[in-house]
């Protein structure tokens, strides 16, 4: 890895797991311009890309800091500091999603996500290796392949979650759906309805139940009568 200075609009973003947030970068910009830059971004040199239609050679691309790359371009900033790393494309996807697991603005369902993407592309990066080192791995009977032993705690050790966060999000709890109410009968329901009545009773002060008493006991009860 080195540490080189690029011109914020020759970097290429590129698609991402996370979109911006115009206040991060707002709020971003204001410390930039108070006290510059603390984290460098991360980039990736590719040897070949289409860059606006034209076939490119050497092209920086993002890799983590896509709100700092935005904020320098807001700010107007002539150079940007960038970390260079090596890798391949599983490699930079593998930083951002660990980057990302790092924010404290991910919801639940937002860092399981991230989880299981990072679970995907470890397995895919097992299956390059293994055709290259040694006899593809066995798969499972449902042919959606089988997942090496290993793969939670190697999240956690790579990106300081708990092992038994990591494998909640790998292996979630499907969701019970709510037992159909059965209707009632006529018996049930004058059984609802007399409970009901007793409940408000109960909760009836001694003055509310004699004046109810009079009213009830009374030659005609008006139901749309209420106490004034």
């Amino acid at each position: 890895m080195q540490t080189i200075a690029l011109r914020p609009h020759e970097v290429e973003v590129g698609e991402r797991h996370r979109a911006l947030s115009n206040e991060a970068i707002d709020r971003l910009a204001a410390s930039m311009d108070q006290i510059g830059l603390r984290h460098p971004i991360t980039i990736r040199v590719v040897d070949e890309m289409l860059v606006d239609g034209e076939l490119t050679a050497g092209v920086p691309v993002l890799v983590t800091g896509a709100h700092r790359l935005a904020a320098a371009k807001k700010l107007g900033w002539e150079r940007i500091d960038c970390i260079e790393i090596d890798g391949d494309d599983i490699t930079a996807e593998l930083w951002e999603l660990s980057e990302n697991l790092h924010r404290l603005d991910l919801t639940k369902e937002q860092r399981d996500e991230h989880i299981r993407r990072y679970a995907e592309l470890l397995e895919a990066r097992r299956d390059v290796q293994s055709t290259q080192t040694a006899a593809i791995e066995s798969k499972r009977a449902d042919g959606k392949g089988h997942r090496p032993q290993g793969i939670p705690r190697q999240i956690a050790d790579e990106t300081g979650l708990s092992v038994d966060t990591v494998r909640r999000a790998l292996n979630p709890k499907p969701a019970t759906p709510p037992e159909p109410k059965s209707a009632l009968d006529g018996h049930d329901v004058v059984t609802v309805q007399f409970n009901a009545l007793m409940a408000a009773w109960n909760r009836a002060g001694p003055d509310a139940r004699a004046m109810f008493q009079a009213e009830i006991d009374g030659p005609v009860f008006d139901n749309t009568r209420a106490a004034a």
